[in-house]
């Protein structure tokens, strides 16, 4: 637990301690990279009309102004772009500020985040450095639930629209605890609790809400929960988990997990917040039947996209394993025009096995998505099913509608010596280091592209290719 406090800061925080020259540089080299895998993003404008291109034609000399703007404290924020935008089915309004906007926001984070990281509580794992993160919080939870044998009693809730909710007042309440409020840094802080920004009806100035799309909107909810933190991992036998505005609590005590009911529902309408009702939970997780009026039994539950089981076991949800499911889909759909005129089945069966393979070797994202929870997952009896399926998804393009007798036409272990990918072997590699990163799969067919056209060709060398192989039959054929 983290023991320390608001007032065992040594001093407010104050502008001077936190800037320094090169960390602007560190915060816009980071603003530049990030369009690196996503090239639209540098062509985005906010009110001042200008992308990333335009900032970074003046180079240098645009940052040598900024820095000089944030050295004499004379730099203040403009108004940003407020956007609709629907991130899977949720509605949000995306906040785009100008591209200095962006350095400077994510300047703070960095500095905010660092010099707050002990004040922080150890059980808020968003928005941190990488010893906790996403990672470490799966980890740990899978870990806990590998350690006890007996019924562990939880509750999960989560924070309904949480970063258009903060309350301005209780925000800068909390952040007058810990800056001066009489100095340059407080008076940026301010702009970003207070933040302008245009729609389309005009300007306005925000009266609740932290601006969602700016790095520093990371650092401020975590400030505003961090009391809320600490009362609930102060209760005696409670194991508390906070990523962002999902919050999880386990106990081998019933009464424990009670009691940590009662505070969070009490801080939270403190906070002016509400849970959603749809998402809260309150589960026995136990191996066999668990009778409770207050908690529902239960084997397993989702969290964070991932199925923790009893006993520690984790699996993909149901919704992440249809994503899987739908990354091949789709990329058989795009791919329609190369197979369908094949009429020989066998040819139509190896284009539909390379697009597969190009799907996890060239897809960055893809790659990206299915590594990340393939690291996870313990359950190869799921990922044998999602083999098998994805072998049946091949004949049914092969032959036409899913039928037994397909497997008796084109066998599974034919499919897998023609490199059909599998994700059971993938894992294991993963586990094992073997497998690239997704920046350098990225790197490489960039590289690829460069060279098209041109008499100088890429070549990778057969080890290569059978190290990374996403199957050691097809990597063997290689080799022969």
């Amino acid at each position: 637990m983290n023991l320390m406090t608001t007032c065992e800061l040594e001093r407010p925080l104050q502008w001077r301690h936190l800037y320094r020259e090169a960390e602007l540089y560190k915060a816009a080299i980071r603003v530049y990279t990030k369009p690196l895998f996503m090239w639209r993003k540098a062509l985005c404008t906010s009110t001042d009309g200008r992308t990333l291109y335009d900032f970074a034609g003046r180079g240098l000399r645009s940052l040598d102004a900024l820095h000089r703007a944030l050295a004499r404290e004379e730099f203040q924020f403009r108004p940003s772009v407020g956007l609709p935008y629907n991130f899977n089915g949720k509605c949000r309004t995306l906040y785009i500020a100008p591209w200095e906007e962006r350095i400077v926001d994510f300047l703070l984070y960095r500095a905010l985040t660092r010099k707050l990281h002990r004040w922080f509580s150890a059980n808020s794992y968003a928005y941190r450095d990488r010893s906790l993160g996403l990672d470490g919080c799966q980890r740990r939870i899978a870990a806990l639930l590998r350690a006890h044998n007996g019924t562990f009693f939880l509750i999960k809730r989560d924070i309904a629209n949480y970063f258009a909710s903060v309350d301005h007042e209780m925000l800068l309440e909390k952040l007058a605890r810990l800056v001066d409020t009489q100095d340059y840094l407080f008076s940026l802080l301010r702009q970003r609790v207070y933040f302008d920004y245009q729609d389309e009806t005009g300007a306005h100035r925000a009266q609740v809400g932290i601006p969602f799309g700016a790095a520093i909107a990371c650092a401020l909810a975590n400030i505003y929960l961090t009391e809320l933190d600490r009362e609930i991992e102060a209760i005696p036998g409670v194991h508390y988990f906070r990523y962002a505005d999902d919050l999880l609590v386990l106990s081998a005590s019933r009464d424990s997990v009670l009691e940590a009911t009662e505070r969070l529902n009490r801080h939270i309408e403190g906070l002016h917040l509400r849970f959603k009702p749809s998402l809260q939970a309150n589960l026995a997780l136990a191996s066999g039947p668990v009778a409770d009026p207050s908690f529902f039994p239960a084997q397993s539950f989702r969290h964070l996209g991932l199925l923790f089981q009893a006993g520690g076991g984790v699996a993909l949800s149901r919704d992440k394993s249809r994503k899987i499911q739908n990354l091949f889909r789709f990329a058989f759909r795009r791919a329609r025009r190369r197979w369908i005129k094949l009429v020989d089945p066998m040819a139509r069966a190896q284009t539909l096995v390379d697009v597969a393979i190009e799907t996890l070797q060239l897809g960055v994202r893809n790659v990206a998505i299915l590594d990340y929870y393939l690291k996870h997952v313990d359950e190869e009896a799921q990922l044998r099913r999602l083999d098998r399926w994805l072998a049946e998804e091949v004949l049914s393009r092969v032959f036409g509608g899913h039928r037994k007798g397909n497997f008796r036409r084109l066998s599974f272990d034919r499919l897998r010596a023609m490199g059909l990918p599998s994700l059971v072997h993938r894992r294991r590699l993963i586990r094992r280091r073997k497998i690239e990163s997704p920046f350098f799969i990225w790197q490489r067919e960039k590289a690829a592209r460069a060279f098209r056209g041109t008499v100088a060709r890429l070549r990778r060398a057969a080890s290569a290719d059978a190290a990374f192989s996403p199957n050691p039959e097809a990597a063997a054929g290689k080799r022969r």
